[in-house]
């Protein structure tokens, strides 16, 4: 069973994972990185297979990070790689979706809080939250 939690306060967010890679009463692996740097301001925790976790975390955070190289270093927000997020797995969702479900958050300084915190599932539903758990 994975775990991921986040929460949000004024000053950022905070998001935690477990980092066990089992299925039913078999443990793999005991060292396994579910939390994905996307930016310097943003990261996303990511529950689900060992496969889809993997490469989803990695394809978002590759692509958000060719983003800010083809847009001469404009780095985007915590609510636009949300919706970038989002908007992938709802798309892979009608070709082989990804059974992730996701925890993204960041700090913006242009958000009155500063901290944001989205929570997403396989089904590329998302929400702003300031705490949740999956």
């Amino acid at each position: 069973m994975d775990t991921v939690f986040g929460v949000s306060y004024k000053g950022g967010v905070v998001i935690a994972t477990d980092q066990v890679n089992a299925r039913s009463i078999l443990m793999y692996q005991q060292n396994l990185d579910k939390i994905a740097e996307l930016s310097s301001h943003s990261a996303m925790g990511v529950s689900g297979p060992n496969c889809d976790l993997v490469n989803f975390s990695e394809y978002i955070s590759k692509n958000l990070a060719l983003y800010e190289l083809s847009n001469d270093g404009m780095k985007l927000s915590t609510h636009a790689q949300a919706n970038f997020c989002r908007g992938e797995l709802a798309k892979a969702l009608r070709k082989g979706p990804f059974q992730v479900n996701v925890i993204l958050g960041g700090y913006d300084e242009n958000v009155p809080n500063g901290g944001s915190l989205y929570i997403m599932d396989y089904l590329g539903s998302c929400h702003k939250v300031n705490y949740g758990a999956q």
